[in-house]
């Protein structure tokens, strides 16, 4: 009896994850409990053990993406036979001809096998379609030269995925705010927008939560998803109720996590849990910009650069001031456009003239 090895669900069950690496040969034997595979998804990896004795087969490709919860691989009975054994060792024992030939030159031949080439895909230009030297040779010169074309694998294919499901699955609105900070400019900016963002929701609870289908469940409190850039793509760690934290504790935190995410040292429990993601493209010298939904969740905000702008003082004088932009991205199917509106306003005002 054959067992199913599945794709462990790390973030959420038909989200992609992908093989890293396999540590048993296709076909080769397997004990119970051993070590298998290592599979990662959004950025955090998990190890794969074997269920049961036997045979590893059917493996897929490594980082081919692959449903969390669906097969990686199958394990056969030892007094099986693999599939994939018995198709390498009835190719091997094939006899040489049966097989196509290719007409080429020997010359073509030796130098097709240096270079690597499948004369089976080259056009030849000799007598009666042979393939020459030169044949084989302009066909290495056209497969080494780039094609302008670079297609995601991986880690980043996975992403890419979610992604454009995200924008598939929701009816996205971005609505935009200029925040005067001229009064309180505060150092620590993100932290400061999470503190605010969180106190803000427990009065928008309509924002704050996960919906499932066409069904929204309103989170108890706010669990903030802080958008980290890394080699790999974009990830999204957890802050665990910021409202209940002091600025400088909530920094601390966002700077660990950053930390550990561009070193792939993320677990499961740092990704659980977010009702609201928040994204900050100041560094990049960006004002405003169309945030897309971090999945299930319903809204995302964006902070652009803080920009040193001339203002009105309260007499009247031209001075100098502090202004921000904030992006709001709301899915239009769960949130009306007002709630959404009321909900910017509430944040940029905790964030003109913070209490925290």
């Amino acid at each position: 009896m054959a067992l199913e090895v599945l794709m462990p669900i790390i973030t959420a069950s038909g989200e992609d994850g992908v093989v890293t690496a396999w540590f048993v040969d296709e076909g080769a034997a397997c004990s119970d409990g051993q070590l298998i595979a290592e599979v990662q998804a959004e950025k955090v990896s998990a190890e794969v053990e074997a269920p049961g004795a036997g045979r590893v087969v059917n493996r897929v490709a490594v980082n081919d993406p692959v449903p969390q919860g669906s097969p990686i691989c199958r394990i056969v009975e030892s007094v099986e036979e693999p599939m994939a054994v018995a198709a390498a060792a009835r190719s091997a024992a094939e006899p040489e001809a049966s097989r196509p030939t290719v007409a080429a030159s020997p010359a073509a031949k030796r130098v097709a096998k240096e270079l690597g080439v499948d004369l089976s895909a080259v056009a030849g230009s000799g007598p009666g379609g042979r393939i020459t030297e030169a044949d084989v040779g302009t066909a290495a010169e056209l497969a080494s030269q780039p094609t302008g074309r670079t297609e995601f694998a991986g880690l980043r294919a996975v992403i890419a995925r979610n992604l454009r499901r995200s924008h598939l699955e929701t009816a996205p609105v971005t609505l935009t705010s200029t925040v005067d900070l001229t009064s309180a400019a505060p150092e620590q900016f993100t932290a400061s927008l999470i503190k605010a963002v969180a106190g803000a929701l427990i009065d928008h609870p309509e924002l704050n939560g996960v919906r499932d289908g066409d069904y929204f469940t309103p989170a108890p409190k706010a669990n903030i998803s802080v958008a980290i850039q890394t080699d790999e793509g974009l990830v999204a760690p957890v802050v665990v109720d910021p409202a209940s934290k002091p600025v400088g504790e909530i920094s601390k935190e966002i700077t660990s996590l950053a930390q550990r995410a561009r070193g792939s040292e993320l677990e499961v429990s740092d990704y659980e849990g977010g009702t609201f993601t928040v994204t900050n493209l100041g560094n990049y010298g960006v004002d405003a910009f169309t945030p897309i939904i971090n999945l299930p969740q319903v809204a995302i905000l964006g902070a652009g650069a803080i920009r040193t702008e001339p203002v009105f003082g309260d007499d009247g004088s031209v001075v100098a001031g502090s202004r921000v932009v904030l992006s709001l991205t709301f899915d239009h199917a769960f949130v009306d456009g007002a709630p959404a509106a009321a909900f910017l306003r509430h944040v940029a005002g905790l964030l003109a003239r913070p209490t925290f």
